[in-house]
């Protein structure tokens, strides 16, 4: 078995029992584990990107991560009026610090702050939804899907590559692969879902046609998020984001494709939803 098949099969062995823990827990629990999740990954990403020297700006994004998941909670007004705040006391230190803190520095941290924190709490938003215990599977099986569906594609076929100065082992069939086949399993999740489990959705049914360009956009953007990670890793150039797992990264390594695939699916179902 070579390196990328071990970290995939790594991926789906851990990933399993998070969405297990997703589905059956109550949503303060699952509020909990997405800012345990954004801790470690804000932890990596200002490592990557050299803040972790800056203490004060550092405890300033992990507070971020704490707080922004527990949006759900708050009106609008609340979480304006807290961004309001936030943002003036980064720009007060930026002033009595500035001999040693940049403003790019500044950008950095809010750029993590949307990345990790803000991106990761549309898993709690899906969760909280009327059958997000449902819909929380799509997160994990758009993402796990098309990278193993690439995998896979491109191995057999090869070809053309897709992005060699970002992942030299990507290839243009690898791409529509991962596409077709996570559009194809979220038909087969909809089958499934409809045959054994339609009592969980009150007698609706899921639209087969809708999961099936769902899982199209899904796969998109989630090897979107894989290119992001793999070009901020290589502009910094390092091999991992982090060490939580030996040999196989960390947190933001193992989750770069699901923290853009679950915004993409909270906004899909909120703004067309997937039932007929």
């Amino acid at each position: 078995m070579d390196a990328s098949l071990k970290q995939r099969v790594l991926t789906a062995a851990i990933g399993l029992p998070v969405i297990v823990l997703l589905l059956f827990c109550p949503v303060p629990i699952v509020i909990f584990m997405v800012m345990a999740a954004a801790l470690i990954g804000m932890y990596e990403f200002y490592g990557a990107v050299g803040l972790l020297p800056n203490k004060p700006l550092c405890v300033m994004g992990y507070l971020g991560a704490l707080v922004i998941p527990l949006g759900i909670y708050l009106p609008l007004d609340t979480v304006l009026a807290i961004i309001y705040i936030y943002v003036l006391v980064l720009f007060v230190m930026l002033l009595a610090m500035h001999r040693q803190l940049h403003f790019s520095q500044l950008a950095m941290l809010l750029v993590g702050l949307l990345y990790i924190p803000y991106f990761l709490s549309h898993i709690i938003y899906i969760r909280n939804l009327e059958f997000g215990n449902i819909y929380i599977w799509l997160v994990f099986l758009g993402a796990f899907m098309t990278d193993s569906c690439a995998y896979f594609t491109g191995k057999a076929i090869g070809g053309r590559k897709l992005c060699p100065t970002i992942s030299p082992k990507k290839t243009v069939s690898g791409a529509i692969g991962g596409v077709i086949g996570c559009g194809l399993s979220f038909i087969l999740f909809g089958v499934i879902v409809n045959v054994f489990f339609s009592r969980y959705l009150n007698g609706n049914q899921l639209s087969f046609w809708l999961l099936f360009v769902l899982g199209l956009v899904s796969a998109v953007i989630s090897e979107i998020g894989d290119l992001v990670a793999s070009m901020i890793k290589r502009q910094y150039n390092i091999k991992d984001f982090g060490t939580l797992l030996p040999g196989h990264g960390g947190i933001l390594d193992r989750c770069d494709s699901i923290i853009l695939v679950a915004p993409t699916i909270f906004l899909f179902l909120i703004q067309f939803g997937i039932l007929r």
